[in-house]
């Protein structure tokens, strides 16, 4: 039994050269996740035809996926920038905004992690999602600031979104050609470890849900610079899988409620 939390619906289309059955009039509207954020977001579909439901979307992504695209493990080593991933882990889930901006909070964050000897880790392996809160489909808390100097990070983040919007589904394999601000690769990989840090601390085990889902790798780094790889990328879908918990870990992470 799983929960949509997360479908980015152009990234889907694109990625899997399904024709929408809707198509963008740049209508400007609000969209609501319940209760704590509300973003701004422009989409209309056509009077023509009704948009798929997500969850009738997401199946049948994932039947094509498995046919077409095939994925590999978030866990294997030397991903590329990209490349197809699937995951399965315990996760948490965070809103945040940008270092100098004010709420609402507008890039969604996942973060989870294996140990070392996971799928022939040699070190620990930490592992964060970076998309829009505009594809959220859950209730969710905002957490504030990203965190310092992630200006640039946050840009890509949202910069990504954009492009798919409009129709550029690939990634490069510099993401500066993405953010052309010169950045070097070491404070790329700073801002990156920096978030997924905070997070990492401030959400411990107990309060973190197991998700699965696809994605497409932006950065995995791997340099013995660092105490351990981190993997960093961004969704096509997350579904929270339902399992058998303690009364203690459903106080501390009730059920992810869908958006309506």
């Amino acid at each position: 039994m799983s929960d949509l939390v997360y479908v980015s619906e152009r990234k889907l289309y694109g990625r899997l050269g399904m024709r929408p059955p809707y198509s963008q009039q740049g209508v400007q509207g609000t969209l609501k996740v319940p209760a704590l954020l509300e973003v701004s977001a422009s989409r209309a579909w056509d009077d023509q035809s009704e948009p798929m439901a997500p969850h009738k979307l997401v199946e049948k992504a994932k039947r094509k996926i498995e046919r077409e695209f095939p994925s590999t493990a978030f866990t294997n080593f030397n991903l590329r920038a990209n490349q197809w991933i699937h995951f399965d882990l315990d996760m948490a889930q965070v809103a945040v905004h940008e270092d100098s901006g004010r709420p609402p909070e507008d890039v969604a964050l996942f973060v989870g992690g294996v140990p070392a000897g996971t799928a022939g880790q040699p070190r620990g392996m930490g592992f964060m999602l970076c998309g829009s809160v505009q594809h959220l489909r859950t209730r969710v808390i905002p957490s504030g600031r990203m965190g310092s100097d992630t200006t640039w990070l946050h840009g890509l983040i949202l910069e990504v979104e954009r492009r798919e919007e409009n129709g550029i589904n690939v990634i490069p394999e510099f993401l500066n050609e993405i953010i052309p601000e010169r950045r070097s690769e070491i404070l790329i990989e700073d801002a990156a470890y920096g978030v997924f840090g905070w997070i990492d601390r401030e959400y411990p085990p107990s309060l973190r849900g197991r998700l699965r889902g696809h994605a497409i790798v932006l950065m995995d780094i791997d340099s013995s610079n660092w105490i351990h790889r981190l993997l960093v990328a961004t969704p096509l879908y997350v579904e929270a899988v339902q399992e058998g918990v303690s009364s203690r870990r459903r106080i501390l992470f009730p059920r992810l409620r869908r958006r309506e």
